[in-house]
This record gives structure tokens, sequence and C-alpha cells, in this order.
């Protein structure tokens, strides 16, 4: 029986749970699928491989997580006994360059900010008969559609349709409610297969934030986003009609410390 330790993390409502151990890679997909049942996503907490960087975060699915880097920086910043406000560098699967994270602490828990991957690509296209908005970023691909009448199971099929029409780790669809300013997620991972409605999603409000600061024009763009699980905030810088950088910033609280035990 082997035993690994992880702990239960928060940012804004999109529960991630952080494996800490060193984790074979023969038994990761053992250890996803029995924590799956306690959070929305897991991470792996790996040693860096770059001077520069403190750490390593690795998904499931090797996807890029905006909230599960911020949720992992502030699990270091707990675990390092740090005050004040903190800068670090993580390396996270999906994406090439290191991702910059602040992390603060807060009476209830931390509060944190990520420099997201470079946005590359926004344009708009029929998405099995409805229109999106399509935001693509490194290692995930978002379609953006009105959430008036859109079901799960109406929602799951366009997913589908979609991820076997773009080869990107991971695709999602976003319910966009433009009244009440309100973005339901829902995310599909390649590598894992799994289709999940997540509360929260660090880059689904990136690419929404992305989206509306290039329909307002040039100039630095703030836009707060609810989600099921909570508040969180886009800034988007546009120049020339171009992305030239989109940071989150949320709140994350930890609930709870565990082992699972695999055969």
């Amino acid at each position: 029986m082997k035993s690994y330790s992880y702990v239960l993390l928060d940012p804004t409502g999109n529960l991630t749970c952080l494996v800490t151990d060193d984790v074979a890679p023969e038994d990761r997909a053992m250890v996803t699928e029995k924590l799956m049942d306690r959070c929305e996503q897991v991470g792996y907490l790996e040693a860096p491989t770059r001077p520069e960087t403190v750490a390593k975060l690795r998904m499931m699915g090797n996807e890029f997580c905006g909230n599960a880097a911020m949720g992992t920086a502030a699990w270091l910043y707990h675990r390092e006994g740090l005050d004040g406000e903190k800068a670090m560098l993580l390396e996270v699967s999906g994406t090439e360059a290191p991702v910059r994270c602040v992390i603060r602490s807060v009476e209830d828990g931390w509060e944190g900010t990520v420099d997201m991957p470079p946005v590359t690509d926004i344009w708009r296209e029929m998405a099995a008969g409805e229109l999106a908005a399509m935001v693509r970023m490194e290692g995930i691909l978002h379609m953006i559609m009105a959430a008036d009448g859109m079901d799960t199971a109406k929602a799951e099929s366009i997913l589908k349709v979609m991820a076997e029409r773009y080869p990107d780790p991971a695709v999602g669809l976003l319910l966009w409610d433009r009244e009440k300013r309100i973005m339901t997620p829902l995310v599909y991972v390649r590598q894992s297969g799994t289709v999940v409605r997540e509360t929260a999603c660090g880059s689904g409000t990136c690419a929404v934030g992305a989206w509306l600061a290039l329909k307002r024009g040039d100039g630095v763009t703030v836009s707060e986003i609810r989600q099921p699980g909570g508040l969180i905030r886009a800034e988007a810088e546009v120049a020339q009609g171009r992305i030239l950088r989109v940071s989150i910033s949320g709140k994350v609280r930890i609930l709870d410390r565990g082992n699972i035990q695999i055969e």
C-alpha cells in the first residue's frame, strides 16, 4: 500500500487537490481518480527544473490552470511561513514560460494575482450552430457563448464537438450572462478525458477579460467576473488591437490536509 499526502485548496471556489508528495508517473491516474470525488481538479507538486522558479505544478491532464497556480503559490507561502506580499515564479504544465504569482495574507486566507500565459488569438465562429467568441492561450482554447437557454446537455454536446475539431490540451465552454456578468465554465481535459462543470475557472476568467478588453479598445480594462464559486478579477492591457497581458486576482483558502492510499 502506498500513501501520498495532499492539501485541499479553495482558490475562488475552484476546489483543487494538490498532491505534495512525489508520485510515480504510473500511480498518478489512480491517485487522480481517488481524489476527484473531493475536488474539481488534481495537481501535483514537483521539484523545479529552472533555477529561477520555486516549484513546478503539473496538472492531472498536463493542462494549464491559473486558479491552481494561485492556490499552489498560497500553499507555498503558508508552508514557508512567509508574511507580507511575496512574488514567486512557478513552472506550470501547459505553458513554457515561468508563471509569476503574487501572494498576500488577508484575514480569512490569502489573496493572489497570477500573470496568465499570453492570449495568442481571438476570433468568432459558429460552434455546433451557436455563435462563439474563441480565445486561445497556451494550453487551452475557450469558447464564450451566451448563457441564454443553454442547458447542461447541450453545453456538453457542443464542447465535445469542438474538442474533436481542435487539438488543444484543454477546451472550455464559458456560458456568459452579459447582464449579470456571470460566467459558468465547463472544461474538457483531453489527457484525463474528463468534463467538469467548474465552480470557477482562472483561464476562463482570463479569456473573458481579454475578450471584453479587446472590444473596449486600447488601454487597461479591469473586469470583475462572477462565477458560481465566487468573484475573480481580470486585468487586461490592449494596444493597437493586440492583447499585451492579462492577469487574474482572487482569494485562496486552505480547507484540509490528508492522505490518499493506493495499492
